[in-house]
């Protein structure tokens, strides 16, 4: 009967540990944005290297009887290798887990840590000495193996584990508790299997499986938020794909609309001319009325163009663009609405990308007329252009009112403005997005309400095809 319990005993210890490691190994961190995922590793790996300990300790307590006795020296010394390298595996967890904390948690953690590993190196060497008492080094050096390396690993990652898990608590995640539960349940197993001799009570091996229990229960709770990282990047790869979608037939609606709407343009236009030439001079009252159509028309005129220019998004005959003419010949066309501003320009002449002079001209002229817009009169406008490691570094920033969360989180939002009727059409800054992206780019807002607007560009270099 005793050794019925003893079988089942170990047998679930040893499954306990097992799924630790599986529940680990079986998650997709792949979308993960949690620092913790990068040490997970090292705790299935304690996992499963701490059931096959389990498991071969049932096979010497129900065998040891029959053990030879030439072999019962090298079954005590792997005895003891395989229980220093399971719990290897939960100090290496406890080393990584700390490297993620914020200081001082971290320094003081890895000092620790190494200072344990060191400790234990030299008992062993001074151990592995004073082989010529068999039975009483065996059991000493098991017994520091237990108390520096299993409670000192177990502490170590409990606490560690604890303290992330409390920071994800500050930040409002709601399963940072679980990460805490999971800390103390690491705690618990580290006093039982490193403090408590299992020799002490039949009962230890139970305890022992329930605190590993409670790490398991917790654990898997806890890592049930990568299930969730993955179904919500998931859920905005679709999102995207939708959205792609429809930006895409509004494209194609929009060169339609464009193409069509350009030709009765053209021709009120001309009707206006000719209406403009046969008037008399008795008739000069009716030429405000030509006037205020004239602006209509040109309104309308300028909307449809840069609904052909969202619509036409490819790039054809890509060559090497420098910076510094981009930036002159955006001042040069915007030179009449840019002498009220103070412009601080900082970009060598050797910075260039790879692209169209006429989108990149396009793309700092829209960005300008928004930075000048937002600024008001006199207002400072400070472009900095920068190269790094294969990567130019374009900032355009004004010192204006600038945009609060919501306003800044659909900013380039398509046909969205909050200019007055009439100043905007909402296409500026999804132009500006669509022309870096299909520069191999990437458009960041910053702004504050009171403070300005910040727009990094980030163009990368690598990838091109000259053409």
């Amino acid at each position: 009967m005793a050794t019925f319990i003893t079988f089942n005993i170990y047998l679930f210890y040893g499954l306990v540990f097992f799924a630790i490691g599986c529940v680990i190994v079986f998650r997709n961190f792949k979308y993960s944005q949690l620092s913790i995922s990068s040490t997970l590793w090292a705790l299935a790996l304690f996992g499963f290297s701490h059931a096959f300990h389990e498991w071969s300790e049932l096979y010497v307590i129900l065998f040891s009887d029959d053990l030879p006795s030439q072999y019962q020296y090298v079954v005590q010394w792997l005895r003891l290798i395989k229980l220093s390298l399971s719990f290897a595996g939960l100090m290496i967890f406890a080393w990584l887990l700390f490297r993620i904390l914020p200081k001082p948690y971290s320094a003081l953690g890895q000092v620790i840590t190494a200072a344990i590993v060191l400790v234990y190196t030299l008992a062993m060497l001074f151990f592995y000495q004073g082989t010529s008492l068999l039975a009483d080094t065996f059991s000493e050096a098991v017994s520091y193996t237990r108390v520096l390396l299993g409670f000192g690993s177990g502490t170590l990652a409990g606490v560690g584990i604890a303290i992330y898990g409390y920071q994800l608590r500050q930040e409002n995640h709601e399963y940072g508790q679980y990460f805490i539960a999971t800390g103390f349940g690491l705690i618990i197993y580290g006093v039982l299997a490193g403090l408590v001799p299992t020799e002490l009570h039949s009962s230890v091996p139970v305890f022992r499986t329930l605190a590993a229990t409670l790490v398991l229960v917790t654990l898997y709770k806890a890592l049930k938020i990568f299930d969730i990282e993955k179904e919500a990047a998931t859920e905005a790869k679709l999102k995207r794909a939708i959205e792609a979608d429809k930006y895409k037939a509004i494209g194609h609606l929009a060169m339609g609309v464009a193409h069509e709407i350009n030709n009765p343009l053209a021709s009120s236009m001309l009707a206006l001319d000719l209406l403009e030439r046969k008037m008399t001079p008795q008739q000069t009252g009716i030429s405000d009325y030509i006037q205020r159509a004239r602006l209509g028309i040109d309104r309308a005129s300028v909307i449809s163009k840069e609904l052909l220019t969202y619509a036409r998004s490819e790039l054809n005959h890509t060559q090497k663009v420098y910076f510094c003419d981009v930036i002159e010949g955006a001042k040069q066309l915007l030179s009449h609405k840019l002498s009220p501003y103070s412009l601080t320009i900082q970009c060598d002449c050797a910075v260039y990308i790879i692209g169209q002079k006429v989108k990149l001209e396009e793309l700092l002229i829209n960005l300008l007329n928004n930075a000048m817009d937002a600024s008001g009169d006199n207002g400072c406008i400070n472009i900095n252009v920068t190269a790094e490691d294969q990567t130019v570094i374009v900032e355009i920033r004004d010192h204006g009112d600038g945009m609060d969360e919501q306003t800044l989180a659909r900013a380039t939002e398509l046909f969205y403005s909050t200019k007055p009727i009439g100043k905007g059409t909402g296409l500026g800054l999804a132009i500006c997005e669509q022309i870096v992206s299909s520069h191999h780019g990437r458009m960041q807002l910053m702004s504050a309400e009171g403070v300005g607007t910040r727009v990094i560009i980030n163009f990368s270099l690598r990838g091109y095809q000259h053409d």
